[in-house]
C-alpha cells in the first residue's frame, strides 16, 4: 500500500512539473506575442515601413489605409491599428491606449506636437530634404541611420543592422545586373494632359537611380520634396529613358491613355518608344522598403524585353 501511495505521489509530482512548465511556457509565448508590436506609434510611411522590416511595427499608424494603396500592399501591417487620416489623425483614439512613443518626421505633424506631448514621448526623425538645411545631403545615409535609430529604440539594433546589410547585398546585385545600361533615364509622373511631376534628389526615385549607377536626365531645379511639376515643353529637348510612373490611384490603363494622346505623344521619345511604365507600389519619400520595392520594378522594366514600348497610332 506504501508502495503504491509512493508511485501515486511520484506521479503527482512529475504531473505537477509537467503542467508548470507548460504554463511558463504558454505566458512566455503570450508574452512573446503581445510585444511582436510595438508600443509605437508613428504618422509617418517610412518610419512605419521600416520599423516593419526589422519585425517590430507600430501599434498605431495615421493613414494605414492610404499606405496599403499606395504600396499595393493590402494587409501589410496586420496588428497595427489604423489612426485614420495622415494629416489628420485621431488623436482621442491614440490617447485611449498611449503607446510608449509617438514617432513623427517634421515638418509634417509638427503644428500637432503640443496636443502630442500630452499623450506620449514624441520623437522627431528629419527625412530627405529635411534632415540636412544646409550643403548636400546623402538621402542614402540619412534613411540607413534612421533604420539603426529605429533598431535601437525598439531594443533591437541587430536586426536593423541585418536589414541594412541585407538591403547592400540587394542593391549591389541589381546595380550589376543594370551595368549594360547607358542611357540616362527621366522618372516622370503625369498629372494629366498638360503636367507631369520629375523627380530627382531627396526623393526615393532619385536616390535610387544615383544608387543603381544609373543616370538621372533631370538635371534642372527640383521642389524641396525631390520632385517639380513641369508642362511638357521642356521634356522635348532631353534625350532619354522615359520611365512613366503608373499610381495606384489612377485608372487601369491610365497611362498608356495620358501618352498616346494629346501632348505627350509628340515627345520624341514617345515617339521612337524609348519609355518603359513601372507601377508605384512604394512611399517615393519612404524608407529602405520603398527604396527596395522602386529599385525592383525599375530593374524588372528595365532588363531585357521590359524596356521599349510601342506607341498606338
Amino acid at each position: 500500500m506504501k508502495l503504491f501511495d509512493h508511485s501515486i505521489r511520484h506521479k503527482s509530482v512529475a504531473l505537477s512539473v509537467v503542467l508548470l512548465i507548460s504554463l511558463l511556457m504558454n505566458k512566455a509565448l503570450s508574452a512573446s506575442d503581445e510585444n511582436s508590436v510595438a508600443p509605437l506609434a508613428t504618422f509617418d510611411f517610412a518610419i512605419a515601413e521600416t520599423l516593419n522590416a526589422i519585425d517590430h511595427p507600430p501599434r498605431f499608424l495615421s493613414g494605414l489605409r492610404g499606405y496599403e494603396t499606395y504600396s499595393r500592399q493590402d494587409g501589410i501591417l496586420p496588428d497595427t491599428t489604423n489612426l485614420g487620416y495622415r494629416h489628420l489623425p485621431n488623436l482621442e483614439l491614440l490617447a485611449s491606449d498611449p503607446p510608449s512613443h509617438i514617432l513623427i518626421s517634421p515638418p509634417a505633424h509638427a503644428s500637432l506636437l503640443p496636443r502630442l506631448r500630452n499623450i506620449a514621448d514624441v520623437k522627431e526623425y528629419p527625412l530627405y530634404q529635411h534632415a540636412d538645411g544646409e550643403g548636400e545631403h546623402n538621402g542614402w545615409e540619412i534613411i540607413e541611420e534612421l533604420t539603426l535609430q529605429l533598431g535601437d529604440l525598439v531594443e533591437d539594433p541587430d536586426a536593423a543592422e541585418r536589414y541594412i546589410k541585407q538591403s547592400r547585398r540587394h542593391f549591389t546585385s541589381l546595380k550589376q545586373a543594370l551595368a549594360d545600361i547607358d542611357s540616362p533615364l527621366l522618372v516622370v509622373r503625369l498629372m494629366d494632359e498638360r503636367h507631369a511631376r520629375v523627380y530627382g534628389a531627396g526623393s526615393v526615385e532619385g536616390m535610387m537611380l544615383n544608387r543603381l549607377g544609373l543616370e538621372n536626365a533631370w538635371q534642372k531645379d527640383l521642389g524641396q520634396w525631390g520632385m517639380t511639376t513641369v508642362s511638357a515643353t521642356p521634356l522635348f529637348d532631353i534625350d532619354a529613358k522615359l520611365v512613366f510612373l503608373d499610381s495606384p490611384y489612377g485608372p487601369d490603363g491610365g497611362v498608356e491613355q495620358l501618352i498616346s494622346d494629346g501632348q505627350w505623344r509628340h515627345l520624341p521619345n514617345v515617339k521612337q518608344g524609348n519609355y518603359t511604365i513601372i507601377p508605384v507600389n512604394y512611399w517615393s519619400w519612404g524608407g529602405l522598403p520603398a527604396a527596395r520595392r522602386f529599385a525592383d520594378s525599375l530593374a524588372s522594366y528595365l532588363s531585357e524585353g521590359g524596356g521599349t514600348r510601342s506607341l498606338k497610332q
